[in-house]
Parts: structure tokens; C-alpha cells; sequence
């Protein structure tokens, strides 16, 4: 009898977790980060970093090492966090503000507790977080320390549009955050 579909091995589930726990060791930190950048609800951000979590265990199933594993890593996150943005959009309107006019949108009232550097990061992500999803990702990997070849591998996007797009949002930020007194 001919069989149709083929049984995973125990030695390719053994691989796959295997490649999971080291992806997530490496990475975990980074992706919690990076996910949190689609979504401000605290409870929303630790169900979509599960769904990143799943789609990640299940992804290494057939990674096939034609990219490296942080792209892979962050091509994973990046297409759930994208499924997650558009199902958010088909449920719920969302008011984008174009970076330029962003001006208003840091906050002067914060605990005194917190540090300037602490103040200024926050600012700083208020600032991220009012970007369109594409622009907020490629800020948020930027962040993350990857560089316009892997967020290009990532998104989609060309890696010479991706170091242009990382420039303009360096610059306006840093005069947004200047013009409210933060130093850049």
C-alpha cells in the first residue's frame, strides 16, 4: 500500500525543537521587543508574542538554512505581526499619524521616579509607536541592532529603500526629540 502522507521522524521533531530553544535563547528578548511594537495593550502584545512563538516552533519544521537564523527569526515575527496588524485593522480603526506630524504626540507629564534616560526612551518609542506599521518595524529592527540587508531579507523591502527609510526617521525623530528639549 502506497502511503500519501509522510510521518515526521522522532529525530526531525528532536531538530525542529532543538532549532526552536536555540532560536528563542538567542532571540527571545529581541522578539519580545520587537513584537511589542505592533500593539500597545499589554494583554495583546503577550498573545501575539505567543502566536510568534508557535508560528515560530512550527516554522523550523521546514527551515531549510537559506537565510540566516536571526532573518528567519525575524521574517517569522514579521509575517505574524503583519497577519496580527491587518486582522486588527479589519476589527478595529486605527488613527496612524504620519511621522511629520508627530510633533505633538510626546507626552510632558511622567513619574518623577523615572530617569532622564528612562523619560527619553519613552518619548522616544511614543514617538515609534505613532508610525505606520511599516515604517515602526524597520525603526523597531533598526533598533534591535539588525542592519538594511537582513530588514530588507525581512520585509520585503529593497535594502537601499530600507537604509533611506532608517535615515529619514533617524532625522525626524531627532528633531522631534529636540524640539521638545530631549537630547538625540
Amino acid at each position: 500500500m502506497l502511503r500519501l502522507f509522510h510521518k515526521k521522524t522522532h529525530s526531525s521533531d528532536q531538530l525542529q525543537e532543538q532549532r526552536y530553544l536555540a532560536a528563542i535563547q538567542e532571540f527571545g528578548p529581541s522578539i519580545a521587543r520587537f513584537t511589542a511594537g505592533y500593539e500597545r495593550d499589554t494583554a495583546r502584545q503577550q498573545e501575539l508574542l505567543q502566536e510568534v512563538h508557535l508560528a515560530l516552533w512550527q516554522s523550523f519544521a521546514g527551515f531549510q538554512e537559506q537565510c540566516s537564523v536571526r532573518t528567519w527569526v525575524y521574517r517569522v515575527a514579521h509575517n505574524v505581526g503583519v497577519s496580527h496588524v491587518q486582522k486588527s485593522l479589519r476589527t478595529t480603526e486605527q488613527n496612524y499619524v504620519p511621522l511629520e506630524d508627530a510633533e505633538d504626540l510626546i507626552c510632558e507629564h511622567s513619574d518623577m521616579e523615572n530617569t532622564d534616560r528612562q523619560l527619553d526612551l519613552q518619548r522616544l518609542f511614543r514617538l515609534i509607536y505613532q508610525m505606520g506599521p511599516p515604517d515602526r518595524e524597520v525603526m523597531l529592527m533598526y533598533l534591535e541592532g539588525i542592519d538594511a540587508a537582513s530588514i530588507a531579507d525581512v520585509t520585503g523591502l529593497s535594502a537601499r529603500n530600507v537604509a533611506t527609510k532608517i535615515h529619514r526617521i533617524k532625522s525626524l525623530l531627532s528633531s522631534r526629540l529636540q524640539a521638545k528639549g530631549v537630547a538625540a
